[in-house]
């Protein structure tokens, strides 16, 4: 199966530092596909790719208070 071809975007302010907490430099890559768990980049210069995930966000869903 083939995959799907994504619109290459600049990164924005958020996922900028995202991409410097990975140790990557923001203007030399390029955002193809991004999800809850991952951000697929790929580099300006040689097309290489990479597939990072993003940290889980602690927390989730909050109960409703109770009515008694």
């Amino acid at each position: 199966m083939l995959k799907k071809e994504y619109k290459r975007r600049e990164p924005t302010k958020e996922e900028r530092i995202f991409l410097k907490s990975r140790g990557l430099v923001p203007d030399n890559w390029l955002i193809l596909y991004e999800n809850k768990s991952e951000l697929e980049v790929v580099s300006r210069r040689k097309s290489y790719h990479k597939v990072l995930k993003k940290p889980r966000k602690r927390g989730g869903m909050k109960s409703a208070p109770s009515k008694y």
